[in-house]
């Protein structure tokens, strides 16, 4: 990635997440505004350079357009500063959604991994990335954060338990699976298809 964008994409991404934090916005509020941004979307489909690039007034008016507040009076935070970062070197390396990469790192645990990671290279918390991210699937952490069973989501979606078992355990490529089956959960999940899909733009 050149170091001129990813400067430019680092400040927009400081920004959204310093106003939250100022404002004491809820992290799952920040995560859903940023996962259904155009701009962070636009991240996500594209090779940085040919992204878009907003100014980062713009993109907070966008997102908190309920705020009537000028970006001078909202300070930097550090750990704000350095998770920016931390999250588009993670969707630089694994070209997941931002919402699937908030599953496995939310803001919260990306703020406290600030004072383990911050005076190391950046390739650390993409390596822990890495790590989580082969220790469980996208459906796995959303039965797990919704406190559903697979036979529950099974009665649900009218989904063969046997089937959801072997996508739950990547058994069978979620990828590959049937698309009404993967419409059907994301719909039980408020989630994006490409995130529940593990999809890589």
């Amino acid at each position: 990635m050149n170091n001129n964008y990813l400067n430019e994409y680092v400040n927009n991404l400081e920004r959204v997440l310093s106003v939250s934090y100022e404002r004491m916005y809820s992290n799952d509020a920040t995560q859903r505004l940023i996962s259904y941004s155009s701009f962070f979307q636009s991240l996500e489909n594209s090779d940085y350079p040919s992204a878009p690039f907003t100014v980062d007034r713009d993109l907070i008016k966008s997102l908190f357009p309920e705020l009537n507040i000028s970006l001078i009076d909202i300070p930097i935070y550090n750990q704000c500063l350095w998770a920016a970062e931390a999250y588009l070197r993670i969707q630089d390396f694994s070209k997941l959604t931002f919402e699937a990469i908030f599953l496995y790192i939310p803001i919260n645990k990306m703020y406290d991994y600030f004072s383990i990671y911050h005076e190391m290279d950046f390739s650390q918390i993409v390596d822990e990335f890495k790590r989580l991210f082969a220790a469980k699937s996208v459906l796995s952490l959303l039965l797990n954060k919704y406190h559903y069973s697979v036979r529950e989501l099974s009665y649900m979606t009218n989904i063969p338990y046997d089937t959801l078992i072997s996508l739950k355990q990547r058994k069978r490529d979620i990828k590959k699976a049937n698309v009404e089956i993967i419409v059907a959960i994301s719909r039980i999940f408020h989630v994006r298809v490409e995130t529940l899909a593990e999809l890589k733009n």
